[in-house]
């Protein structure tokens, strides 16, 4: 009964990966081939997919030479690494602050590029580079993140529901794919990822629970017991003080991370109102 409950949120952390990952890649790709259209350059499309698919098998190699060349002989103290290494990645990547910032450095980017391309003063391989750097870095963050999920995952279900995930979240993608294809007006993507945000910080909070966990079993971490506490895996959630204390830091920076942009427009807003009593 525990065991089939725990299969459906593996699933949804699975696909959410997965899909948020792919879809930040895929967005780039997507305006590097628009770009060159409209620049009259369609022939370059094929180099940006190309590098696309390139970065592809790159990072399924790199995904099974991870699984396989210590996956299946890890230790709880190299667990404990990639979910701390996962959590701290994933924190950076869902902060909405900082994911703006770096969707305003991918535009400029992306636009330099397809300005070189307009131009004609840039290597031919220049954009299909962009594309395989493009993927292959949410790729490379993409295996990280299933490494700490996966070793999180104790029992055989949760296992399959991982795999049924990526399939998912692989089938979300291509529809997504030929959605933007054919229509000019971008999908709201807004809620989008504001919603695979909220879900991507409490993954990092959980393997901040599981990664601090795994560093007691090992015993590179000491463990202060505490009591009324329930033992949760799935959430990340142990008995200790340690792992309770890095959760709650956590879930601090993860509610500053989503207020400060609020905060930042009600300040905006109200300003002008205060300033207009002053100007009569």
């Amino acid at each position: 009964m525990t065991t089939t409950s725990t299969a459906l949120p593996y699933f949804l952390y699975s696909l959410g990966i997965l899909f948020r990952e792919g879809l930040e890649a895929l967005l780039v790709i997507i305006a590097l081939v628009a770009g060159t259209r409209q620049a009259g350059r369609s022939g370059l499309t094929r180099s940006i997919y190309g590098g696309a698919a390139i970065a592809i098998v790159v990072s399924l190699a790199l995904a099974w030479a991870v699984q396989h060349v210590i996956g299946d002989n890890t230790s709880d103290t190299l667990e404990g690494v990639f979910q701390l290494l996962a959590a701290a990645t994933l924190f950076y990547v869902s902060s909405w602050v900082t994911a703006r910032a770096q969707a305003q450095r991918w535009r400029s980017f992306i636009d330099s590029k397809v300005e070189a391309v307009r131009r004609g003063d840039g290597p031919i391989f220049a954009l299909g580079l962009t594309a395989f750097l493009a993927v292959l870095r949410e790729g490379a963050e993409t295996i990280v993140f299933f490494q700490a999920l996966t070793a999180g995952a104790t029992e055989s279900v949760e296992r399959h529901a991982i795999a049924y995930g990526l399939i998912a979240g692989a089938v979300a993608l291509a529809l997504v794919f030929m959605i933007l294809q054919r229509v000019t007006v971008m999908i709201p993507l807004g809620p989008v990822f504001g919603v695979t945000s909220v879900m991507l910080y409490a993954l990092a909070v959980i393997f901040a629970g599981q990664g601090i966990a795994s560093f007691q079993e090992s015993g590179v971490l000491s463990a202060s017991f505490v009591s009324l506490v329930p033992t949760l895996p799935m959430l990340g959630l142990y008995p200790t003080v340690q792992t309770l204390a890095a959760q709650a830091l956590l879930l601090v920076l993860a509610l500053g991370a989503i207020t400060r942009p609020w905060l930042r427009n009600t300040a905006h807003v109200s300003q002008p109102a205060q300033a207009a009593p002053q100007g009569m």
